[in-house]
């Protein structure tokens, strides 16, 4: 199994997020993103930013990422092993796209958005996985954020210019992203997206992990929705709880 190295570490503890490169090929990248289209196709009334929830349900193939093979392992070295899936959804950008403010950071005032360590061990809030399907390089737009900031002492003191990308400052990184990457944040790390500008569409897909006790969506998935899940990602469909049922992961 995947394991996370010592150096993966190191940055992730460095920087608040941790890009894997090349997870998926591009022709999964091509399938799935045509799976997208059948199941939310465009038109040309479309505002450029489209997002849409569940989307675990669009196929076996989107519900077989939550547990990808290359992906999970991070999730139990960065949640634990009774770490939980709390909502999914997409975000597509076409050019002009608008941006969101940067945002987030540790406790600023959402409790579950946190990143603690001792003693070697590693453990945060709710943990994004985003899945690239297409390329997102540099001064394209997409995610940004401030590498650090989820340990951040002076959270209120970023200006509101700089929140708002009105103002460049060299603290704020939008880092190259290419189709099939996985990049994955702690949501104690300050981020946001900048304007899409790039001729093609964004397509990202966003799983959001949370500690065993803690949610953030308002309702928990369903089981019934997904009959052909299998039990580890049950598992992780599970509503918050208290219980002691950590996940051992399938082989």
């Amino acid at each position: 199994m995947v394991k996370m190295t010592e150096e993966e570490k190191f940055t992730f503890d460095l920087q608040g997020f941790l890009i894997l490169r090349g997870v998926l090929s591009h022709s999964e990248c091509a399938e799935l993103s045509s799976i997208a289209d059948q199941v939310m196709p465009s038109h040309d009334t479309d505002e450029l930013v489209r997002r849409k929830g569940q989307i675990s349900l669009w196929h076996e193939k989107y519900l077989n990422l939550i547990d990808h093979p290359k992906v999970l392992p991070y999730l139990l070295e960065l949640l634990g092993p009774r770490v939980r899936l709390d909502h999914d959804y997409c975000f597509f950008m076409k050019k002009g796209g608008s941006s969101t403010r940067l945002h987030g950071g540790p406790k600023l005032v959402e409790s579950n958005f946190w990143y603690h360590y001792q003693d070697g061990v590693i453990r945060n809030g709710m943990t994004v996985v985003t899945w690239a399907l297409t390329d997102a390089e540099q001064g394209e737009g997409g995610f940004a954020c401030i590498p650090g900031s989820h340990k951040s002492n002076f959270l209120r003191s970023l200006p509101l210019d700089i929140a708002h990308y009105e103002r460049q400052a060299e603290y704020v990184q939008q880092p190259s992203i290419r189709a099939g990457d996985v990049l994955i944040f702690t949501e104690a790390l300050i981020h946001g997206t900048q304007q899409w500008t790039a001729d093609h569409e964004r397509r990202a897909l966003l799983f959001k992990y949370s500690p065993p006790h803690a949610s953030w969506a308002l309702r928990p998935y369903n089981e019934v929705d997904y009959p052909k899940a299998t039990e580890q990602q049950r598992r992780l469909l599970a509503p918050p709880s208290v219980e002691e049922h950590p996940l051992v992961p399938a082989k």
